[in-house]
């Protein structure tokens, strides 16, 4: 396994309805001798205000996640990053003008997520959102290129189906 010291981010938007969301974010293409791994995951609602509940739970995985009922768990060897967030909303009792939106900004507002650090990505990737707040979220992946020799790359296919190797 070797680094090429090149980065990728996958950055964008995913909406969570009923508490749920899911989306891909990489597609198999094949070429199993090349490899992501992920450095970075961060997520952080689209608009922020003390007044709205901001509470999500975020599952990056190798695999669509089976069910609705599924949860962040280190012992389901296809989920590889997990960030959650319980933030409700307050009540305001002072006098004053109106409280207003706050965008978040990059001062430390987002939520930074837990990577496996034992994980190479070589086909699919997804992110799923559980039991959280209905609205929109931003999200940002962080991944460094891995170049793999035949034999390592048979190893991370077969993690990705949650299988054992030891």
């Amino acid at each position: 396994m070797r680094s090429t010291g090149k980065v990728r981010t996958l950055r964008g938007t995913i909406t969570t309805q009923g508490g749920k969301a899911e989306k891909q974010l990489i597609l198999n293409d094949q070429l199993i001798n090349r490899g992501l791994l992920v450095t970075g995951f961060f997520i952080w609602p689209q608009t922020a205000s003390y007044l709205q509940n901001q509470t999500f739970n975020a599952i990056l995985s190798y695999a669509a996640l089976a069910n609705a009922n599924v949860q962040m768990d280190a012992g389901d060897n296809t989920q590889i990053g997990w960030c959650s967030q319980v933030q409700r909303a307050q009540a305001t009792t002072f006098p004053g003008p109106p409280p207003v939106e706050i965008p978040f900004s990059t001062t430390g507002f987002g939520k930074e997520g837990l990577i496996d650090p034992d994980h190479i990505i070589n086909r699919d990737l997804f992110i799923s959102f559980r039991n959280s707040d209905d609205r929109t979220f931003n999200y940002m992946v962080v991944c460094e290129f891995i170049e793999l020799t035949d034999d390592e790359a048979i190893v991370t296919i077969i993690k990705e189906n949650s299988q054992s190797i030891e």
